[in-house]
């Protein structure tokens, strides 16, 4: 977990320093659970900073890196936003309040989060794509790096795609204080298949805004679709 934080935090600065150019990029992502699984999303470890003792959060500014299709990564901001509804959380996706077009700049990432009066930004991404494949033993791990920002269609492009392989998307979710200089929580999941987030969006959303709740970094757990 400790290398996840670390590399989350650089994300994150270069997000914030790049700004919308960095948020079209995206990933994407996962659903149908494997070898008899019952659900398509499974939280695997979380981390809250120790010296975190503020109140719940209130109001959360939504960044995604991670894209489905349809819909790309407002999709993916937009079914947060709802889950943290749920829970009585007021999100912002970041997309409602940004600029998305070149030719008509709006307000840099850290205004719109300024703006926002956000308690907390939650920045969600895909760290790596593993498989689990008939033909070998466990599980084989495929990493996005360089482009950790790449399209899963990109592994389709490839035909990595064999008949009774699984792929697995490993999520990372972190919330930063406003200030962007400090991650105070941190939650690794796992979902299956990563060719097709769009159907797991609402277990996935139920997943890790309910390891959010179970961590006291809101008040309330989300309520089922």
């Amino acid at each position: 977990m400790t290398s996840i934080v670390l590399c989350s935090r650089a994300v994150f600065a270069v997000l914030v320093a790049g700004g919308v150019a960095l948020l079209a990029a995206g990933c994407a992502g996962p659903t149908a659970s494997p070898m008899g699984m019952s659900h398509a999303t499974s939280v695997k470890a979380t981390w809250k900073d120790p010296r975190f003792h503020a109140a719940p959060m209130q109001r959360i500014f939504v960044v995604s890196l991670m894209k489905v299709e349809p819909g790309g990564r407002d999709a993916v901001e937009d079914a947060i936003v709802a889950r943290l509804a749920s829970a009585g959380v007021t999100g912002i996706a970041s997309h409602a309040v940004m600029s998305q077009d070149a030719e008509k700049p709006g307000p840099t990432l850290a205004e719109a989060i300024t703006a926002a009066k956000a308690d907390g930004v939650l920045l969600v991404d895909v760290k790596a794509v593993g498989s689990y494949e008939p033909y070998t033993v466990g599980q084989t791990v495929t990493s996005l790096s360089p482009d950790t920002m790449a399209s899963y269609d990109f592994l389709k492009r490839q035909n990595v795609y064999q008949p009774g392989d699984y792929k697995i998307a490993h999520i990372v979710s972190e919330l930063y204080l406003p200030s962007m200089g400090r991650q105070v929580w941190v939650a690794a999941t796992e979902s299956f298949d990563a060719a097709n987030l769009a159907r797991n969006l609402p277990d996935f959303t139920l997943k890790m805004v309910g390891a959010m709740a179970r961590d006291r970094m809101i008040a309330a757990a989300p309520k089922p679709s």
